[in-house]
């Protein structure tokens, strides 16, 4: 069982605590409020009432056996980075923070942060580019340039093989999965896979390259 810290319980914090204990994984969660500590205590497997900025806390909380801490400390962006600090000081394996501005991201990335995320940002964009194209369904931010993009096919594409298509060298990006009406996957289909009007095409690439798609 995966074993995961989240560190400060808003709405983010606490519903990814709530969401991965949902997922069977084993979640300590940690804020200093109290009232934020009792929201989720009985949902997860620990839920703790503490300063996570104090260097002592954490090094007591033995932060190299979790597999991931995620932080997310609201307004308060210096403890975010002094609790990211601290974290890869004491070996943590992975650290995923919540930030604020692009500038705020930069500082986490800096002082030891695995990923540091803009949610607003991520949702925003996903939201916008989901309304203003048609065949687009949901576009998934990854690490630099590359993203997850699912598409619905285009009336040209289907009937057809994706050895016909040609789509990683017109484009230049890669049909990572197909999914059908039931969700079913099939990951990196051949090139003798034929393309029907119901699938859902989970397309790996460069934005630019993927708009042109459509």
């Amino acid at each position: 069982m995966k074993e995961f810290a989240v560190i400060g319980l808003g709405n983010f914090g606490a519903t990814v605590a709530r969401e991965l204990s949902r997922l069977k994984c084993k979640v300590t969660a940690i804020d200093n409020d109290k009232g934020r500590v009792h929201s989720v205590q009985d949902e997860i497997h620990m839920a703790i009432l503490a300063d996570a900025t104090e260097r002592d806390f954490l090094q007591n909380l033995e932060v190299d056996k979790f597999d991931c801490f995620v932080v997310s400390t609201g307004e308060n962006t210096h403890a975010s980075i002094l609790i990211t600090l601290h974290l890869k000081e004491l070996g943590a394996k992975r650290i995923i923070v919540k930030a604020k501005s692009d500038d705020h991201a930069k500082v986490l990335v800096k002082v030891g942060a695995t990923q540091a995320i803009i949610p607003e940002k991520q949702a925003a964009t996903r939201i916008a580019r989901s309304i203003t194209e048609s065949n687009l369904i949901d576009f998934l931010p990854l690490t630099g340039e590359f993203y997850v993009a699912e598409l619905a096919p285009l009336a040209r594409f289907v009937g057809k093989s994706l050895k016909e298509l040609k789509i990683r060298t017109k484009y230049n990006v890669l049909i990572v999965a197909v999914k059908d009406p039931a969700g079913k996957l099939i990951f990196v289909p051949g090139g003798d896979y034929q393309v029907k009007a119901s699938d859902i095409l989970l397309i790996l690439g460069e934005a630019g390259n993927i708009e042109q798609i459509k």
